[in-house]
């Protein structure tokens, strides 16, 4: 009985220990993290449907999950921000959410979500991030499935890049800090279902992202350089253009105005925000046949608020 005593003791004041260890590194870190959380969906967009009325719709799932993300960080871990992109059943489009996360200058971007899949017997975590090349994004995306194998019991099916995929996600794209997108769980799985929604399946959810996102801002991460990028120019203007006139609509991709001072055409309109030059020249091919038969692909390079480009190829 003593060395049972001593086992719970010892391992009592480890947890303790180890705690205070983690929240004393991050005092010594005088800057306030900021966390921008995403719900994905919400309002008009339900996401993945219920199998039936007793279950929720992805939207609410990952509100619910998100909000106790949310709270176990501004609990636990100090000099940290939390913002939300939508603390309410409403819709946030795509555009607004990386608006946010740029202007608000987060340093980590998370959005959570709930898979699907016309094979009901798949089922699992999965964690999505840009590029494989971002080291920070690579980072947490490894310690979010890490926790929800090791802690969670639950089964990860690891993480995966645009180039996986075979397409992007905006929300990792257009952001200009570490991030991921996570998939908590196929809600096309009855089990798994279920597990989603209820309220112990949640918390070890909320919390094995909370545990991994705590050892991210503890541990020392090298910044991910993001300043340069490849845009394919659509136009130039001498005069600002509405960004939802008709022509760019139908593109079906986010066209963005740079103001170039000191030339005749100063607002260019570009669309893509690629690491690698032959996704590029692909998207630029993709954007011609779309009508912009002028579209070229440039290097785009941001400093200090002033844009620099320099025309790459066709």
């Amino acid at each position: 009985m003593p060395g049972r005593f001593f086992i719970l003791f010892f391992f009592t004041n480890l947890c303790i220990a180890t705690f205070s260890f983690q929240e004393n590194a991050l005092a010594q870190n005088k800057k306030t993290i900021k966390v921008m959380i995403d719900p994905g969906h919400g309002g008009k967009d339900p996401g993945n449907e219920a199998s039936k009325s007793s279950m929720k719709n992805e939207k609410h799932l990952n509100l619910e999950i998100a909000m106790k993300l949310g709270k176990y960080i501004e609990e636990r871990i100090k000099d940290t921000k939390v913002i939300y992109t939508r603390t309410t059943d409403k819709f946030v489009g795509l555009d607004n959410i990386v608006d946010l996360a740029n202007k608000n200058k987060v340093d980590v971007f998370i959005s959570i979500h709930c898979n699907s899949n016309p094979n009901r017997a798949i089922y699992g975590t999965r964690t999505h991030i840009h590029s494989n090349s971002f080291a920070s994004s690579k980072k947490l995306a490894l310690l979010v499935e890490n926790e929800f194998k090791t802690r969670a019991g639950r089964k990860s099916r690891g993480v995966m890049d645009a180039r996986d995929r075979g397409y992007n996600l905006q929300v990792l794209q257009y952001t200009t800090m570490p991030g991921v997108l996570v998939e908590c769980g196929f809600m096309s799985n009855p089990p798994e279902e279920k597990y989603l929604n209820s309220t112990h399946g949640q918390d070890l959810i909320a919390s094995a992202i909370f545990r991994a996102f705590r050892q991210f801002v503890v541990e020392e991460n090298d910044a991910e350089d993001r300043t340069t990028v490849y845009k394919v120019q659509i136009m130039a203007s001498k005069k600002s253009v509405n960004l939802k006139q008709k022509q760019f609509q139908d593109l079906d991709i986010r066209v963005e105005e740079y103001k170039m001072p000191g030339s005749n055409y100063q607002y260019r309109y570009m669309v893509g925000r690629e690491y690698d030059q032959n996704i590029a020249l692909k998207l630029a091919k993709k954007i011609r046949e779309q009508g912009f038969k002028d579209a070229f692909v440039v290097t785009i390079t941001e400093e200090q608020g002033q844009y620099k480009t320099n025309k790459t190829s066709r």
